[in-house]
């Protein structure tokens, strides 16, 4: 078994500010009692007096990242002395930036070793993307989340049973009352299941106790957002979320090389092959791609972190910002550029406002599950409080053909992770997190809050 691998660079530092020292004002002879007497003030009293600067607090330095590569390391061995996988990724956001990552186990067992790179299937996390691509398309104009989805589907395209009709918002809170019928794909199929009244449940949509949990639900949202923007969504996903942060993934396993796509393991069997996932067929036509939106979006854990950075940055993208210094190397001569972190020095790009970020994270309800820890339904995301000794996370999981991933974030404290596994076995604790994810970034997020030495 191969140890982790890592990409990111070492801890960022913080330099320290030096403060130049102040000149002493003049001293005066005069009582606090004389203050009250008409005193007159010469010009060179008046002089003296401007030639005292004021002098300003220091600015309280900007919390750097504290996580090492070390510590991301010693956590995966730490988790997988108690659990059995086939690989295992992570990567980690700190204060809005993207940090430190890391890699445990097989891509492809006895061939190609896991990375943070790893291009690995998602599973339902991919349900966040989409949301992403609906609040950005609602930012440009090219979609109402409010509006009947008729209005994209065309007429007899809704819930004949009931009076509200639903829209892009309620498949995004799971309410929609589409029935959770197989996913499956194609423009004019999946009109005729929205034209069938045998598809629709009897429940108002956007009510709470119509909850249910629907990927078939996520194959109309995401077409819905191809019809109103008239393209794929995967085309405008590229163009407006990953292309500008340099991310590389995609909706569509096609588009990926299969020597950088994980196989994906469930227990000992092999749940898809690399080979099998890359050589899916590209879709070129509206409707297409529907099958693939509930679970198929393909990434890194470290371009999924990008993502999470995003969220937690209120639509921002941060990049830190580097200075480059030339040592040259006694022993040999050779001249080399050393990189160097620049303190408050970023470079930021807007993705999506902060208005929409909000939208996002507003929980609309909670909803009560027998088995596990209740939750608060938000935009595609849910809201727990006190887990993983956060006041607040925002998270969602995926699992399937042997995945099992996790993504959270807070966004008090701008940290977040990624989790992806890969031949698990399915372990869900009382907090509804796969156990394996969830105690490694227990570990994770206390070493975050740790201070600096």
């Amino acid at each position: 078994m191969p140890h982790k691998l890592f990409r990111l660079g070492a801890l960022l530092t913080a330099l320290t500010l030096a403060l130049t020292a102040c000149a002493p004002g003049a001293s005066s002879s005069g009582s606090a009692a004389s203050s009250s007497e008409s005193i007159p003030v010469d010009a060179s009293s008046m002089v003296m007096q401007d030639a005292v600067p004021t002098i300003e607090p220091e600015p309280e330095p900007e919390p750097m990242p504290v996580l090492t590569q070390e510590d991301i390391d010693a956590a995966l061995v730490q988790v997988m002395e108690n659990y059995s996988a086939a690989g295992v990724t992570v990567a980690t956001v700190e204060r809005g930036l993207v940090s430190q990552a890391g890699a445990w186990g097989w891509a492809v067992k006895n061939e190609r070793e896991m990375t943070p790179d790893t291009k690995i299937r998602i599973a339902s996390i991919s349900k966040v993307v989409i949301a992403m691509c609906a609040m950005a398309m609602a930012e440009d104009g090219l979609i109402d989340l409010d509006a009947p989805i008729s209005d994209y589907w065309g007429n007899g395209t809704t819930n004949p049973y009931v009076k509200t009709p639903p829209t892009a918002r309620t498949f995004m809170t799971h309410t929609s009352s589409i029935k959770n019928l197989d996913t499956t794909r194609g423009l004019s199929k999946l009109k005729g299941i929205l034209q069938s009244k045998s598809s629709w449940r009897s429940v108002e949509p956007g009510n709470r106790g119509g909850w249910s949990y629907s990927n078939f639900g996520m194959c109309i949202l995401g077409t819905t957002l191809e019809l109103a923007a008239d393209q794929l969504l995967d085309d405008y996903l590229q163009a407006r979320l990953l292309e500008p942060i340099g991310a590389k993934a995609s909706f569509c396993g096609g588009k990926m090389d299969v020597n950088e796509v994980a196989t994906l393991y469930s227990g000992g069997s092999i749940g898809r092959s690399a080979a099998e996932h890359a050589g899916q067929s590209i879709p070129t036509q509206i409707g297409q791609t529907a099958s693939y939106f509930p679970g198929g979006y393909t990434t890194s854990a470290v371009d999924m972190a990008k993502l999470v950075a995003v969220l937690v940055n209120d639509g921002v993208y941060k990049e830190q910002i580097y200075g480059y210094t030339e040592v040259k190397d006694v022993e040999n001569g050779t001249e080399l550029m050393v990189a160097e972190p620049l303190p408050g020095k970023y470079k930021e790009t807007r993705l999506l406002t902060e208005e929409s970020v909000a939208d996002m994270e507003t929980p609309r309800f909670r909803v009560e599950l027998a088995d596990y820890a209740s939750f608060e339904q938000c935009l595609i995301l849910r809201r727990q409080e006190n887990v993983l000794d956060q006041d607040v996370l925002y998270y969602h999981t995926g699992s399937a053909y042997g995945v099992y991933s996790l993504m959270t974030y807070n966004p008090e404290t701008q940290n977040g992770i990624v989790v992806i596994s890969t031949g698990a076995r399915r372990n869900m604790n009382e907090k509804g997190m796969y156990a394996l994810c969830y105690d490694l970034m227990e570990i994770l997020y206390a070493k975050m809050e740790e201070q600096p030495v």
